[in-house]
């Protein structure tokens, strides 16, 4: 999708990650997303590096809607996994999936504790 605002271009991507996380031992599920991550920004730079630099084609990941599903307490231990991970690559912005199932009360107990777990693993991330 292309987008254009104020003159500027962009080309918007959207990479979904169907299934992350649905395995028995979740323990390296992060592990395909990083490598993907850090491929696309190695493809940049290699490109950028190139002679022919007006053609390049900019695939790197820039922001990753994490998208926390309701009917937790707080995050996984493979959402910390992965997000530690991720903080220092791309812009995270934590969505909770589905919050207009949930009562006011329940989202805001549940953004607290996601809160909590963010801080305590030192996470950077926009809400």
């Amino acid at each position: 999708m292309e987008i254009e605002e104020r003159g500027v271009k962009l080309r918007l991507t959207v990479i979904d990650t169907p299934g992350f996380g649905d395995a028995v031992n979740c323990e390296d599920s992060w592990k395909v997303c990083i490598n993907y991550i850090d491929e696309q920004f190695r493809q940049y730079f290699t490109d950028e590096s190139g002679l022919n630099r007006r053609n390049i084609q900019d695939n790197r990941v820039h922001c990753c809607l994490y998208f926390i599903p309701p009917w937790g307490h707080s995050l996984r231990q493979m959402d910390l996994e992965l997000m530690k991970r991720l903080h220092r690559k791309v812009n995270i912005v934590v969505v909770i999936a589905k919050a207009d199932c949930l009562t006011t009360a329940e989202v805001a107990k549940l953004k607290k504790n996601i809160l909590s777990d963010i801080r305590e693993h030192e996470i950077q991330v926009h809400f």
